[in-house]
């Protein structure tokens, strides 16, 4: 179902366009896919609001233990080794992801232009969820000193130096701001041209080229 954007809220769509795509090609950059991102207008004062259903594949189950309403410490403590090894890493995918939309907004609200004064503003959603993995992955790790929040948003930031991943959710943001609504197939269309694509054996590979 397609909204009617109003020009007083067309502001807040862009931003909720550039957030959602930033999330979406982090999410295929880290080996994930995205079933469907859509724009809602709430004809109220707050404007739009959005949502972007990402398939974590076989991680969906840890990735539900560190980012759900009700995460549970207990359930990472009982994981043997290299099981608390594998959620570390999904941790920091799952880290960049939520980086990826606040930084992609930021990114857009510059023209466009990566250098960004640090700090930025986060959205807060994407920072409580962050704040609650890092809690988790340190404890796994028996770090207390690595600030993931600090180090994610500066690794998610140095990408968007890349200029394929800002053309990415630039494209990607347009074309979701002309329809409201796309599906997987849409998405994948969108991003195949800047060469993301989901492909777990090549994790992170595409972040440092």
């Amino acid at each position: 179902m397609n909204y009617i954007i109003s020009k007083e809220s067309f502001d807040k769509c862009e931003i909720c366009a550039y957030h959602e795509s930033g999330h979406i090609v982090f999410a295929y950059l880290c080996g994930y896919t995205c079933l469907e991102v859509q724009l809602i207008n709430k004809l109220t004062p707050e404007g739009f609001s959005s949502y972007a259903m990402i398939d974590y594949g076989k991680d969906a189950f840890i990735a539900s233990k560190m980012i759900g309403l009700n995460t549970d410490a207990s359930f990472f403590a009982s994981l043997s080794l290299s099981e608390k090894l594998e959620a570390v890493e999904i941790g920091q995918r799952l880290s960049r992801i939520y980086m990826g939309g606040s930084v992609a907004t930021a990114v857009f609200l510059n023209n466009g232009n990566p250098n960004i004064p640090l700090p930025i503003q986060l959205d807060y959603t994407d920072l409580f969820r962050v704040e609650n993995i890092q809690n988790i992955t340190n404890d796994l790790s028996k770090n207390t000193e690595e600030d993931l929040i600090e180090h994610t948003l500066k690794d998610v930031v140095y990408s968007f130096h890349s200029i394929h991943i800002w053309n990415a959710v630039d494209e990607l943001a347009k074309r979701l701001l002309d329809t409201n609504h796309l599906e997987k197939g849409d998405i994948e269309e969108c991003l195949m041209p800047f060469g993301i694509i989901s492909d777990k054996e090549n994790l992170f590979m595409q972040l440092s080229n």
